[in-house]
Order: structure tokens, then sequence, then C-alpha cells
């Protein structure tokens, strides 16, 4: 429950201060991964991908979970258009889904 706790204090100070965090997950998660890590970003992929536990980043999916928490306590940290392309990406899903 602390690391949860945590990684949400992380991504909540980065989407503070980052804007483009707010728009990508991945970029996002360059910027948690660095913080818990200083050094990560001078890490070969393939590298990072077989250390990523030993050097204690967290798992992609906590974070983009923290994120949406954060999201729902702060809205007007939520950028307007990603919030868009999320409505239109969901009627395409849906389609897909029922076809």
């Amino acid at each position: 429950m602390a690391k949860l706790k945590k990684i949400e204090e992380v991504v909540e100070k980065i989407l503070d201060s980052k804007i483009d965090a707010r728009e990508n997950d991945d970029i996002l998660y360059v910027y948690v991964c660095e913080d818990f890590y200083k050094g990560t970003s001078s890490i070969s992929f393939k590298d990072f991908f077989f250390t990523r536990n030993q050097i204690g980043c967290p798992n992609f999916a906590s974070v983009t979970r923290a994120r949406r928490k954060i999201f729902e306590k702060r809205p007007e940290l939520k950028p307007e258009k990603v919030t868009e392309g999320r409505k239109e990406m969901e009627l395409v899903y849906k389609e897909y889904a029922m076809s």
C-alpha cells in the first residue's frame, strides 16, 4: 500500500510540473521511472525492461491507474484534447466490439 501511495505522490508531482506528461502516458512513465531511479533515461530499452523491477521502477499499469485517480481528484490537470480523443475512440471500440 505504501508503494502505491508513493507512486501516486510522484505521479501527481509530475503532472503538476510537466504538461507533456499530462497528454502522454509513455512520457509520464519515463518521468516517473527517472524519479524512482536516477539514470533510467540512460539505460538501453532492452536493459531497462530486464532490470526495471530490480532498479525499483513501478509497473506501467500502476502509473496509469495513479494518473486516472489524480485526474478524477484534480480535473484541472486533465488535458481537454486527450479527453475528447478518448471519447471518440470509445465509440470506435464499441462499434468494433459489437461487430
